[in-house]
C-alpha cells in the first residue's frame, strides 16, 4: 500500500503548525487556527483519531482549549519542560482522550516529539504547498506528491530544507510525514482522507508510480515516438487493429466483467450502453485503426516555406502536440481509438478511463503494450486510476500539454475549472436539427429520427427539433413530431410549441437548452429561418446543427450564419464523428474556436514548428552591413524540399 493511501489508517496524529499558519500581521490567526481545530475535533470524534498539536509561538495557548471546548473535545497545554517529562504527560494526556499541546517554533522538536509519542503521521502545515521537483518558481518545479527515501531534491531560499529534514526525522522512526499548506480549504480533513494534498515524505520506498514519475516516464515516451519513421508507426497500428481481432474473445471476456459489475451497482442504462463491447464494435475499431495506419505520415508535413535569401530557406513543418492526457467515461472503445491516434501523431498519452470499465480498459491496453513492444515502451501509453491521481496530474502543466476529456457536462467542466493546462472539448452537446418552410417531409422525418435514435447517448444526438411556422397549417409539423415518437422519442413542447401543437398534449420542457442523453428531446416552433439561428446562438452548445429545407439559398445562408463546430444541410447529426468524416477516429469533438475545432482526429493533435535551413552561413549582421538582401520570396512546398 502506497504511503499516501496508508494515511486514513493512521490514528495518532502530530500536526505541526508554523508561525505562518497560527500567526498574521495583526497578531493571531483566530480564523485559521479555528478551522485547524474544528477539523482536529471531527477527526477526533468521528474518526477516534488521537491528536497532539505542536504550535508556534503566537497564540496563548489558552486560545487552544477553549476553541476544542466549543466541540466537545478538551485540549490541554503540556507544563513540562524535559524531554523524557514531556514524552510522559503528553502519553497521560493521551490516554485520558486529551489533545496534548506543545508550543515549538522547530520542525526538528516536532519530529522528535511525533518519535516520543509514537505518532504514525506527522502532518506538517506551513504557507508552503509542498515539496518541489526543483526550486519553487524555477521553470520545470512541479509539486511532488510524494518524496520517496531514495529521491532527493533542489531547495529555494525558503525554510523547506529543515522541514524535509525533520520528516527524514521522522522518518527514521517509521513515521510517514506530510508537508502542506495549512492555508488551504479543509486541508487537515482532507489529508486524513488520503486526498492528494501537500507531499508525503515516507519512510519506504513506493513501489507504485506517481503522478510526477507518470508525467516524466511520458516526456520520456515522446522523445523515443520521435524518433520512429512514418512506415514504423503504420505498422504498429496495423498490429494494434489484428490485435482487436485476434483477441476479441480476451476483450470480450473483461468487458463482461464490467457490465456484470455495473449491472450489480445499478449503472445508469445510458451509460451501461457506452459501456458494452461487441464483436461488430471490435471490428469497426479495427477497421478505423486500420485506416489510420493507411494515412499519409502527418509529422513533418510542410505547411509553408519561403526563401529569406539566396541559400537561406524557411519552413513551418507540422509536429506532435507532446504528452495528453484523456479523460474518458464509460466508453473502453475510446481507448484504442486515442491511442491510435497518439501513436499516428506521435503523442504519447496518459489515460484516464471509468472505474466501471477498469477491467476492459486494463485488458486493451495491456494487449495494446504487447503488440507495440519493444518499439513502444509501456510508459508511453498509461493509465492512471484513481482520482487523487488525476487531481494531481492536473497541477503538472510543465510536463502535460493539453487535456482532453470525453464524458458528461458536469466532468468536462470540472476539469476545465481545475488546471493551468489547455482543455481541449465540449461541455455540452445540445444539437438542433431546423426544419424549414420549403423542407421534403419525406427527408425531415428520416433526417429526425436519424438524428435522434441512431445512438441517443451520443453528443451529436439531436436535442432539440426547430420547426418553421408554415408547417402547422398544413399538419405537417405534427406529422414530423409524431414520426418521431413512431420511434419512441419523447418531445416536450416549448413556450410556442405548447400552443402551437396542443394537439400532441406535449409537457412542457423545464429547459430550453438541455442535452437529455436518451430518447427525449424539445420541439419549438419558430418564426423563420432568422429566428432558428438566434435560437441556436442562444441555447445551443455550438457542437452540431442541421438545416433541412429543398431552398438552397436558405441553405447556405443558415451554413454561413451559425457559428456551431459541425453544420448540416439535408444531413443527419449524426454525422459529426471522425470515423464517418474519414478521419480514421476521433479523440474527441472540440467546440473551441482556438486550434481544433469539431471531430478531432490526427490533424488536430498536431502543431507546427519553424525549421530554418543555411546551405552556408547566414548571421543578421550580414544583413545590416548589405551583404545580403531579404527576398521572402514564397516556395512551393515541393520546391523547398
Amino acid at each position: 500500500m502506497s504511503a499516501r493511501k496508508a494515511v486514513p489508517l493512521s490514528k495518532r496524529i502530530l500536526l505541526s503548525l508554523a508561525p505562518s499558519v497560527v500567526n498574521q500581521k495583526s497578531g493571531p490567526s483566530l480564523s485559521r487556527v479555528g478551522a485547524i481545530v474544528e477539523q482536529i475535533s471531527k477527526a477526533i470524534k468521528d474518526q477516534k483519531k488521537e491528536a497532539i498539536i505542536v504550535a508556534a509561538k503566537g497564540p496563548t495557548p489558552a486560545l487552544y482549549p477553549s476553541l476544542f471546548e466549543q466541540y466537545g473535545v478538551q485540549c490541554t497545554p503540556v507544563q513540562s519542560t524535559s524531554a523524557s517529562d514531556v514524552k510522559a504527560e503528553i502519553q497521560t494526556l493521551l490516554s485520558q482522550g486529551q489533545v496534548p499541546l506543545v508550543t515549538k517554533d522547530s520542525d526538528a522538536d516536532a519530529a522528535q516529539i511525533a518519535a516520543d509519542a509514537s505518532a504514525d503521521l506527522l502532518v506538517m502545515l506551513s504557507n508552503i504547498e509542498g515539496v518541489f521537483s526543483d526550486a519553487p518558481g524555477k521553470k520545470g518545479a512541479q509539486l511532488m506528491n510524494s518524496l520517496s527515501p531514495s529521491e532527493t531534491v533542489q531547495f529555494g531560499s525558503g525554510g523547506m530544507e529543515e522541514k524535509v529534514k525533520a520528516a527524514r526525522q521522522a522518518n527514521g522512526q517509521q513515521i510517514n510525514a506530510i508537508i502542506a499548506d495549512g492555508s488551504q480549504q479543509e486541508v487537515v480533513s482532507r489529508i486524513l482522507k488520503g486526498e492528494n494534498v501537500g507531499t508525503v515524505v515516507q519512510f519506504e520506498e513506493d513501489t507504485t508510480v506517481g503522478p510526477l514519475q507518470i508525467c516524466q516516464q511520458a516526456r520520456r515516451g515522446l522523445r523515443e515516438l520521435k524518433d520512429l519513421s512514418g512506415e514504423k508507426r503504420s505498422e504498429l497500428l496495423r498490429r494494434v487493429s489484428k490485435v482487436l481481432l485476434d483477441k476479441a474473445d480476451v476483450i470480450l471476456e473483461a468487458n463482461e466483467k464490467d457490465l456484470e459489475y455495473a449491472k450489480q451497482t445499478n449503472l445508469d442504462p445510458h451509460m451501461l450502453a457506452r459501456l458494452k463491447l461487441s464483436k461488430a464494435k471490435l471490428e469497426t475499431l479495427s477497421k478505423g485503426i486500420n485506416d489510420i495506419s493507411n494515412q499519409p505520415d502527418p509529422i513533418g508535413q510542410v505547411v509553408a516555406a519561403r526563401e529569406i535569401t539566396e541559400g537561406l530557406v524557411l519552413r513551418q513543418e507540422t509536429v506532435p502536440l507532446g504528452v495528453l492526457m484523456v479523460i474518458f467515461e464509460s466508453r473502453p472503445d475510446a481507448l484504442p481509438q486515442v491511442v491510435a491516434l497518439g501513436l499516428r501523431s506521435g503523442n504519447p498519452l496518459i489515460l484516464k478511463g471509468g472505474k466501471e470499465a477498469a477491467h476492459t480498459n486494463a485488458c486493451l491496453l495491456g494487449l495494446i503494450h504487447e503488440v507495440i513492444a519493444p518499439e513502444v515502451g509501456a510508459y508511453t501509453y498509461q493509465l492512471v486510476a484513481s482520482r487523487e491521481d488525476v487531481a494531481s496530474l492536473m497541477g503538472m502543466n510543465n510536463y502535460i500539454d493539453l487535456v482532453i476529456p470525453r464524458g458528461s457536462n458536469q466532468m468536462v467542466q470540472s476539469i476545465q475549472n481545475s488546471t493551468k493546462i489547455p482543455v481541449m472539448g465540449h461541455a455540452d452537446g445540445i444539437c438542433h436539427v431546423y426544419v424549414d418552410k420549403l423542407a421534403d417531409l419525406d427527408k425531415a422525418k428520416e433526417i429526425v429520427v436519424d438524428s435522434k435514435t441512431d445512438y441517443p447517448a451520443a453528443c451529436n444526438a439531436m436535442e432539440t427539433l426547430l420547426i418553421h411556422e408554415d408547417l402547422l397549417s398544413s399538419g405537417k409539423a405534427s406529422e414530423l413530431v409524431k414520426a418521431a415518437q413512431a420511434s419512441n422519442v419523447k418531445f416536450y413542447a416549448g413556450p410556442r410549441a405548447q400552443k402551437d401543437l396542443s394537439e400532441l398534449g406535449l409537457e412542457p420542457t423545464s429547459s430550453l437548452g438541455h442535452e437529455y442523453g436518451s430518447l427525449e428531446a424539445m420541439v419549438e416552433v419558430v418564426s423563420n429561418m432568422e429566428e432558428a439561428v438566434d435560437w441556436i446562438t442562444k441555447y445551443g452548445s455550438a457542437h452540431t446543427e442541421s438545416i433541412v429545407t429543398e431552398d438552397k439559398e436558405a441553405a447556405e445562408t443558415f451554413l454561413k450564419q451559425v457559428d456551431s463546430a459541425d453544420v448540416f444541410h439535408n444531413s443527419s447529426t449524426r454525422f459529426a464523428d471522425g470515423y464517418r468524416y474519414g478521419l480514421g477516429a476521433e479523440v474527441g469533438i472540440s467546440t473551441s474556436r482556438i486550434h481544433a475545432r469539431g471531430p478531432v482526429g490526427v490533424q488536430g493533435l498536431l502543431t507546427t514548428k519553424w525549421v530554418m535551413r543555411s546551405q552556408s552561413k547566414h548571421t543578421v549582421a550580414q544583413f545590416n552591413k548589405g551583404l545580403w538582401a531579404y527576398t521572402h520570396k514564397p516556395m512551393a512546398v515541393t520546391e523547398s524540399q
